[in-house]
This record gives structure tokens, C-alpha cells and sequence, in this order.
């Protein structure tokens, strides 16, 4: 049986380390510290706040289990 892995992207604000997943449901989500903001779904993700305050973080989600922080 092939293992099925799924990537999911999050969006890791700079300044005070909160991650946000990319599709919110069409809801703006704010980091903690406001420097970064997300609001997506299926067909598109908006990103507030400037480029250098934020990273994208990609994870491999196997079997039904995330993998977190990266571990």
C-alpha cells in the first residue's frame, strides 16, 4: 500500500514566532504581534505585512498525523 503525504503550508511570523495555516476559510487571521496576517482558502491566500517579517513553512502530513514544528 503507497503511503499518501500531504503538504501543508504555514506562514511563521519573524518577529514573534506565531504560524498561521494558510487556508483560515476566507477569515483574516492576525499573529499575536500584528506584523502578519493570512486570510485564504481553495483558490487564493492574501498575505499582510511585509515580506521580511514572514517565512513559509512546509510540513508533510502523513497517515491523518502533522508533523510539528518540523520534528
Amino acid at each position: 500500500m503507497a503511503k499518501h503525504n500531504k503538504k501543508e503550508v504555514y506562514w511563521r511570523c519573524k518577529k514573534c514566532g506565531d504560524e498561521i495555516y494558510w487556508n483560515t476559510h476566507k477569515k483574516m487571521i492576525m499573529c499575536k504581534c500584528g506584523a502578519l496576517g493570512v486570510d485564504g482558502c481553495e483558490f487564493y491566500v492574501r498575505l499582510i505585512g511585509n515580506e521580511s517579517d514572514r517565512e513559509e513553512v512546509k510540513r508533510v502530513k502523513t497517515h491523518g498525523q502533522s508533523n510539528p514544528k518540523g520534528k
